[in-house]
C-alpha cells in the first residue's frame, strides 16, 4: 500500500511537470518562459504620448524622440532569430496610461519590459545616461544586470554615466510606474533615461534623427547581448556574451537616500602670475560614487555648473575620494571657495570656507602695454631683452625725451624770433626818433 502510495505521488509529479510551460535558460541561470512557437517576447515602451509630452525644451519634443527610437529598437531586434518585439503604442500621439502598458506587456507574455526616455534636470545642471529598475525581488537583479550592459553600450557611444539606480515613492514602493507594475506582473523592466536634452555635454548625441536611430540601434545590441541572441542578417553571434555575476538572491542597487558623508577642501597652491588657485577636495560617500562636483568663488552665492568628477568607474561603484583642481580668478577677486559634492543620486554636500584669500591682482607688466622695440644691432643678441620684464617698456621714454627736447628747442627758436622783432622794431624806432630830432635842428636854425 506505501510503495503503491509513493508510487502513485511520483507519477503525478512527472505528469504536472511535463504539462508545466518549458522553459530555456539563459546565460547565467535566467528563465524565460517560452511562447507556443519558441520565440522570446520583447515588449518595447515609447515613453509618454498624447497629452503627455514629455520633455519639452529648446525644440526637443520627448514623445516623439522616444518614438523614432523605439521604431528603430524594433527593427533592430527583428533581425535577431527567435525573438518577437511588440511596442505598447505605434504613434507618438497615441495617449495610454501606465498601468495599460504593464497590462499589454503582460497580455502578450513579455519576458522583459524595456522603457524608452530622454531627460531634463532642474536648472539644466546634470548630464549623462542612465538606467532605472525595480528595488524588489528577481526583477531588480535582472534589471541590473541588464543595466549593466547598457551602460557599457551607452559609455562605448562616448556619454557620461548615471549608472544603474532605483528609486522609491512615499509608499516605500519603486517610484517609476512602469516598474512597480511590472514587479507586481513578476515581468523584468528597465527604463532606460538615453541622455539630457537641456545639457550641452548631450545634446550632440540626440539633436538629429540619425542620433535616434543610433540609440534604437545600440538599445537593441544591448537587448541582444544580455538575452544571447544571435543574427544571421546581421553577422553576429552574442550567445557566449557574459553578463555580470550576481550572487544569488541578492539586491544589487538601492535607492542612496543620504548626502555625500564628507566634503572638504584646502588650499593647494596660489599662482598669482596665472591668477589661479589650486583646490584640494576630498569627499566621499559610503553608499553611492561621487559624479559631479561644483565651486563658488563667492561664497555660494553662485556656483558654477556641474564638472564631471575625474576617474569615475560608477559601475563598479568607485571614485576617487581626493583629487586637486584649479579655479582661474578674476582680477581684483579675494576668492571665498566653497564646493559642492555630488553623488550619483544628485545628492550634495557642501564643504567647509575657504576664505582668507588674497585680492588677485594682475603684476604692473601685464596692464602696461608694451612697445615692440626694433632691433637696431642685427649682430647683438636679443634674447635677453625680450626676456626681460622692463625691456619692452623702455621704448616709450625714448620718444618722450625727444618730444621735451623738441618743444624746448621750437621754445627757444620762437622766443629768438620775437627778440629780433623787438630789436628790429627799437632799431627802427630809434632811426625814426633821431630823423625827427634832426628836423627840429634845422628848423631852429632857419
Amino acid at each position: 500500500m506505501v510503495k503503491f502510495f509513493c508510487r502513485t505521488i511520483i507519477l503525478t509529479a512527472i505528469f504536472f511537470l511535463l504539462l508545466s510551460p518549458a522553459k530555456e535558460v539563459l546565460a547565467d541561470g535566467f528563465n524565460y518562459p517560452l511562447d507556443t512557437d519558441g520565440e522570446l517576447v520583447i515588449v518595447i515602451d515609447p515613453g509618454h504620448g498624447g497629452n503627455n509630452l514629455g520633455a519639452d525644451y529648446n525644440g526637443f519634443l520627448e514623445k516623439e524622440m522616444n518614438m523614432i527610437v523605439a521604431n528603430a529598437m524594433k527593427e533592430e531586434l527583428e533581425k535577431y532569430e527567435d525573438v518577437t518585439v511588440y511596442l505598447t503604442h505605434t504613434s507618438a500621439d497615441t495617449s495610454m496610461s501606465i498601468q495599460e502598458r504593464a497590462d499589454f506587456a503582460a497580455s502578450v507574455n513579455a519576458d522583459f519590459v524595456f522603457c524608452l526616455h530622454f531627460n531634463m534636470s532642474p536648472n539644466n545642471i546634470l548630464f549623462g545616461s542612465e538606467v532605472w529598475v525595480s528595488a524588489f525581488g528577481e526583477e531588480n537583479r535582472q534589471g541590473y544586470r541588464f543595466g549593466c550592459v547598457q551602460m557599457d553600450t551607452m559609455a562605448d557611444m562616448g556619454l557620461y554615466l548615471r549608472g544603474v539606480k532605483t528609486r522609491f515613492n512615499d509608499k516605500g514602493r519603486d517610484y517609476y510606474g512602469i516598474l512597480r507594475y511590472c514587479e507586481e506582473y513578476d515581468i523584468p523592466a528597465a527604463l532606460i533615461e538615453h541622455c539630457h536634452i537641456d545639457h550641452e555635454e548631450d545634446v550632440g548625441f540626440c539633436d538629429s534623427e540619425e542620433d535616434l536611430i543610433a540609440f534604437g540601434i545600440a538599445d537593441a545590441t544591448s537587448v541582444a547581448k544580455f538575452f544571447g541572441l544571435s543574427s544571421q542578417t546581421l553577422g553576429v553571434d552574442y550567445s557566449g556574451y557574459v553578463l555580470k555575476e550576481l550572487e544569488p538572491g541578492a539586491l544589487y542597487v538601492q535607492a542612496d537616500t543620504t548626502d555625500p558623508d564628507i566634503c572638504m577642501i584646502e588650499e593647494a597652491y596660489t599662482d598669482m602670475d596665472r591668477s589661479v588657485i589650486g583646490i584640494t577636495l576630498t569627499a566621499y560617500d559610503y553608499d553611492s560614487p561621487m559624479l559631479y562636483y561644483s565651486y563658488s568663488i563667492d561664497g555660494g552665492i553662485t556656483y558654477t555648473p556641474y564638472l564631471a568628477w575625474p576617474d569615475v568607474d560608477v559601475m563598479g561603484r568607485y571614485s576617487p575620494d581626493t583629487f586637486t583642481f584649479e579655479i582661474e580668478i578674476p582680477e581684483g577677486v579675494s576668492p571665498v571657495i566653497l564646493v559642492k559634492a555630488v553623488n550619483q543620486y544628485d545628492r550634495y554636500t557642501e564643504s567647509n570656507l575657504l576664505d582668507g584669500l588674497p585680492m588677485f591682482v594682475k603684476p604692473v607688466e601685464e596692464l602696461l602695454p608694451a612697445e615692440e622695440v626694433p632691433d637696431t644691432d642685427s649682430d647683438g643678441d636679443d634674447s635677453a631683452a625680450q626676456s626681460s620684464p622692463s625691456a619692452g617698456f623702455q621704448a616709450p621714454v625714448r620718444p618722450e625725451k625727444e618730444k621735451e627736447e623738441r618743444n624746448f628747442f621750437g621754445f627757444l627758436m620762437i622766443c629768438f624770433f620775437i627778440a629780433c622783432i623787438l630789436f628790429a622794431a627799437l632799431f627802427i624806432s630809434n632811426i625814426i626818433m633821431a630823423g625827427k630830432k634832426r628836423q627840429k635842428r634845422r628848423n631852429r636854425k632857419k
